[in-house]
């Protein structure tokens, strides 16, 4: 009967309701009686099923290379205007060798080399060169050959030479001013333009950081400097097996930072590679190795204590238990098909069984 004064929206609703109801009632009995009649289909290929699954999920693990796919959508305009940085300015074309953060280059090796508050880094240049000079020596070992940063380098169109950052021109020629008792002063350093040795006129304010300029300058001369940025920038040529050589300078190349920081108490030592932010991003699924067993503990022992009641004959804490099971069943089930659809993981995906084992939770304290 119509409530007096009820809405008519309100009964509709309360209609469609009871038949929802009624409609869900009527296939949880079926799917019941189908099961309670084929109960060795029901036990048997469920778990047939996970296994395959599991095996294939273990099999067929990757994770996600792309930093870009994880971080921007397919269609990401930030995406789209990298690929076309790409294509009309390549790096071992570009005259001012300005690398902007719209064009991020494929592999390379970044350090900063810091001097402590006061100090000036360009009276550091023989230490820094003798840091430059055991990057280029670095080797590397595929396959019994032996690779150096002139095997894996950017080369220039002109002379075929390594793309190399001109900040180290600058501090060939204030080493050699010190080496001939010159003054510093003789070799002057302009910011953030400034002329080399050769005549060319070459932009280091991406090179050169914390520069405080001589008083009353009209040229734009530096007094001193804290900082400087050397890249090293690698060609992968689009081959997998030239990618791999390169990963493994990469990887080489912040051991040596690390081991030359030891050697070097002057200035500090700041090491940065292609693959240091998909690393970092990566790392989310080790750090959070404790959070996820505290987390599984406590649905654990929410789902088992939502299940008990006072009355020993109604409690049925197994019942608990046997739900978060169910879900960690079908967990690895779609894991394994996930993986077999060549799916990647990533740590975003953490929390998804979290989440569906919040939710059996709840139905199953229902």
């Amino acid at each position: 009967m119509r409530r007096p004064g009820a809405p008519a929206s309100w009964i509709w609703w309360r209609m469609l309701r009871q038949v929802l109801r009624r409609g869900l009632q009527s296939c949880c009995h079926r799917l019941g009686l189908c099961v309670s009649r084929h109960p060795v289909f029901f036990l048997t290929v469920p778990a047939v099923l996970t296994i395959t699954f599991g095996l294939s999920a273990l099999n067929r693990f990757q994770p996600e290379g792309d930093l870009e796919r994880l971080v921007a959508p397919s269609h990401s305009l930030a995406k789209i205007e990298r690929s076309l940085a790409s294509s009309l300015f390549p790096l071992d074309q570009s005259k001012s060798q300005l690398y902007s953060d719209l064009h991020t280059p494929g592999r390379y090796g970044r350090v900063i080399l810091l001097s402590p508050p006061g100090d000036n880094i360009l009276l550091q240049a023989e230490g820094i060169l003798q840091t430059h000079r055991a990057v280029l020596e670095m080797k590397v070992n595929h396959k019994g050959y032996n690779y150096t940063f002139s095997h894996l380098c950017v080369l220039k169109n002109q002379d075929k030479k390594c793309v190399l950052d001109d900040i180290i021109s600058v501090l060939e020629d204030l080493r050699q001013a010190a080496v001939s008792n010159k003054t510093t002063a003789r070799v002057q350093v302009r910011y953030p333009s400034t002329k080399l040795k050769d005549g060319r006129n070459s932009f280091i304010g991406h090179q050169l950081g914390g520069v405080v300029e001589v008083p009353n300058s009209k040229d734009q001369r530096v007094k001193s400097a804290r900082a400087i940025q050397i890249t090293y920038y690698l060609q992968t040529y689009g081959s997998a097996t030239q990618d791999l050589i390169g990963e493994k300078w990469e990887n080489e190349f912040c051991k040596l930072m690390r081991k030359l920081q030891e050697e070097h108490q002057d200035f500090q030592l700041y090491s940065l590679a292609s693959f240091s932010l998909w690393r970092d991003f990566h790392k989310t699924s080790i750090l959070a190795r404790s959070k996820v067993l505290v987390s599984l503990v406590l649905i654990l022992t929410t789902a088992t204590l939502s299940s008990s009641m006072k009355d020993c004959l109604r409690s049925k804490p197994f019942l608990g238990l046997l739900g978060v099971l169910t879900v960690c069943i079908s967990i690895i089930t779609a894991a394994g098909i996930f993986f077999i659809t060549d799916g990647k993981y990533n740590s975003t995906l953490l929390g998804i069984p979290f989440f569906a084992m919040v939710i059996a939770t709840e139905f199953t304290g229902v």
